[in-house]
């Protein structure tokens, strides 16, 4: 299966829905110098992939996602949209807002692409999400414009640019993103190789196996002898058979060398094999691929620098890490969910991610208040970043201290201020 998998890798994944071997691309992946196949599919065993990539989803898939319009420099909430309900709860029939939104994240992280068709009705609105297979799904020019061409159920199809969502990682072209787990193909293999290595050793009643040793040269009878009747009897020549004790599948295994037999127990050096290191380091090196703190991975050999609290280092996550593929969404889904005229009409989406950028109660309380003392805020404001109900009337009015006097307005001349003496009379 190697050379199979060595032929799809040089064609890499984003080949893979235009070329003869595109099924090879997506099952087997590359193979690296462990000798281990990566793939997409096969990344995502790996536990740290798994969380690293669940990380970054979950979040994303929690946030509100709402419809809004820009009204007179105030933004309102549109609920009348065909997409403000599809948006929040069902993109399209049979998946959830959530699916879908991790189903896009997986792909994008992953692929390094995450496809959606819009479904439009005949006014030209968008009416429903529907998720696209990022290894059939691939960007095409055709007299000058870019269509997308996918296979659903076996069956081809072309979609406008204008009706595919497309969210992506880094690009060399900008029409499509470079595939995380093909640039980081080596360290993914090395990582499932350890692992490999580790299971093969237990499974071995945690020893290392060993070699016989033999001071001349193994006759053809001794080889037989060895290598075990029930090989000859399939017709194998055993020699073959020695000669492939080698590689990760033999790790652990008895070794036969030459004549005159001695055996000789192996171990792990924990100097020379690094083990338990080299598995700790992949942890670091995947987790560094797609900006994941250590400690949101439940590992914990290193500290973070993002800040000594669980509040500033989830702060830095979902500012560094978060907020990028957020903005990514929000910018395709702005020019490409809705039409000219809605647009023109001033309708965006928007996520709102305030529950995790929120800091401790005091802290919140002191924001808040600074904010409210200056004239900045309003009470039904806070209450709505708060997710609280608002008071309504006065609540929804922004105060001034009676001493306030801005800058600009005290060098003009027709500004006065009074005071007011202890006793009460008008100076």
């Amino acid at each position: 299966m190697g050379w199979l998998a060595n032929i799809a890798a040089r064609f890499g994944p984003s080949d893979a829905a235009s070329n003869p071997w595109g099924w090879f691309v997506r099952h087997l992946g590359g193979t690296t110098n462990t000798g281990v196949a990566v793939s997409e599919h096969s990344a995502l065993y790996l536990p740290i992939v798994y969380a690293c990539i669940n990380r970054i989803a979950n979040p994303i898939a929690s946030f509100p996602l709402r419809i809004y319009q820009n009204v007179g420099g105030k933004r309102e909430e549109v609920t009348q949209h065909p997409m403000s309900e599809r948006l929040r709860l069902r993109p399209n029939d049979y998946m959830s807002a959530r699916t879908v939104t991790k189903s896009k994240m997986l792909h994008a992280l992953s692929w390094g692409n995450g496809y959606q068709e819009i479904e439009r009705n005949g006014r030209g609105e968008a009416v429903g999400l529907w998720p696209l297979l990022p290894d059939r799904t691939r960007p095409r020019r055709k007299d000058g414009a870019i269509v997308f061409d996918t296979t659903i159920d076996g069956t081809g199809f072309e979609i406008e640019h204008r009706n595919v969502l497309h969210l992506m990682d880094q690009s060399q072209d900008g029409y499509v993103g470079l595939s995380q787990v093909a640039l980081a193909r080596e360290a993914m293999g090395l990582a499932l190789a350890t692992e490999k290595f580790g299971a093969k050793f237990f499974a071995n009643d945690a020893k290392s196996g060993g070699f016989l040793l033999h001071p001349g040269r193994l006759g053809p009878q001794a080889v037989t002898n060895l290598a075990g009747q029930k090989d000859k009897a399939a017709g194998e020549n055993p020699a073959s058979r020695i000669e492939r004790q080698g590689g990760l599948d033999n790790a652990h295994r008895v070794k036969v060398l030459e004549e005159g037999m001695k055996f000789v127990s192996t171990t792990i050096p924990p100097d020379d094999a690094q083990f338990l290191s080299t598995r700790e380091f992949q942890i670091a090196e995947i987790a560094r691929i797609y900006d994941v703190p250590l400690v949101l991975v439940q590992s914990h050999e290193k500290s973070t620098s993002w800040g000594s609290g669980i509040e500033q280092l989830m702060i830095g996550f979902v500012r560094q890490t978060i907020a990028p593929w957020v903005e990514a969404i929000e910018q395709e889904m702005n020019w490409k969910l809705f039409t000219e005229a809605e647009r023109a009409k001033g309708l965006y989406v928007k996520h709102s991610m305030q529950a995790l950028l929120r800091g401790d109660m005091a802290a919140r309380a002191a924001f808040y208040k600074s904010l409210f003392e200056v004239g900045a805020i309003s009470p039904d404001e806070i209450a709505e970043l708060e997710e609280m109900e608002g008071v309504g009337g006065n609540g929804a009015k922004r105060f001034v201290p009676v001493n306030f006097t801005p800058l600009d307005r005290a060098r003009e001349p027709q500004a006065t201020t009074q005071t007011m003496p202890r006793d009460g009379a008008q100076q």
